[in-house]
């Protein structure tokens, strides 16, 4: 009876190490599905403003 607890303590042991593996992958997996893509972003363009007029345009 006794050798039968063991088994029964091990295998119970060995299920639990594998639902705790199979649930680390999946909230890992989760993790990398949820994240956006961040937006390119676009080089910030130098204004110049117009002498006579005092409107700013982008440089080239």
């Amino acid at each position: 009876m006794v050798a039968l607890k063991a088994l029964f303590l091990v295998v119970a042991g060995f299920l639990s190490l594998l639902a705790v593996g199979f649930m680390a992958r999946e909230m890992q997996a989760v993790k990398v599905k949820a994240r956006a893509q961040q937006p390119q972003r676009q080089q910030a363009r130098r204004l110049r403003q117009d002498p006579r007029t005092g409107i700013y345009y982008p440089e080239a």
